[in-house]
């Protein structure tokens, strides 16, 4: 059993994640066309359709982790995650390790050098792995207890490092991007 207050920060944290990632695709949906198009997984017939249907699924799905209990939540997350991996597996093998992942594009990304954008890399899968597994961690039925006062400030305390930790590791992930190439630049 999982203890609930575990339950409830894997949901609200993949609710956010899933919320913000979806609405920074759709205000941003050109932009994000042509990072699906470097891809090239897809026909660019399609990649249209896929921005859409991967923005709204990512709107979905956080919702979903808000108001569901049901397991079907976490395993098209998870199924959604490892699409994503897929495709970085699939670029990564082909050698094409200089374009954008997609994982953190916005209007704010213009103040950072593009040089330091997250390119593809196996941390971006080891990164996706670890979120499969937490994910899924929410299909194990919840200990039944009752929340106190202080469980709900644990949780509280505990989302604002989630994110602290997911945007610290993903800065570490632009770093060692720009690290490398300049690296290469040396060569």
């Amino acid at each position: 059993m999982i203890d609930p207050v575990f339950q409830y920060l894997i949901s609200i944290s993949a609710s956010l994640l899933f919320l913000l990632a979806g609405v920074h695709k759709l205000s941003n949906l050109i932009e994000f066309q042509g990072i699906i198009d470097n891809y090239r997984i897809l026909p660019i017939k399609l990649t249209r359709l896929a921005v859409l249907l991967i923005s709204f699924s990512e709107i979905a799905l956080g919702i979903g982790w808000l108001i569901s209990q049901s397991v079907l939540i976490p395993l098209l997350s998870a199924t959604l995650l490892c699409v994503y991996t897929f495709s970085i597996v699939v670029n990564l093998v082909r050698g094409r390790t200089y374009i954008d992942c997609g994982c953190s594009f916005s209007k704010f990304d213009g103040l950072l050098d593009r040089t330091t954008s997250a390119n593809l890399s196996f941390g971006l899968v080891k990164r996706n792995f670890v979120l499969i597994v937490l994910m899924l961690l929410t299909i194990i039925p919840p200990h039944s207890r009752m929340l106190s006062a202080l469980d709900f400030f644990n949780l509280l305390i505990s989302l604002l490092c989630v994110v602290v930790i997911y945007a610290a590791a993903n800065q570490l992930l632009r770093n060692n991007n720009a690290i490398s190439s300049w690296r290469n630049i040396g060569e």
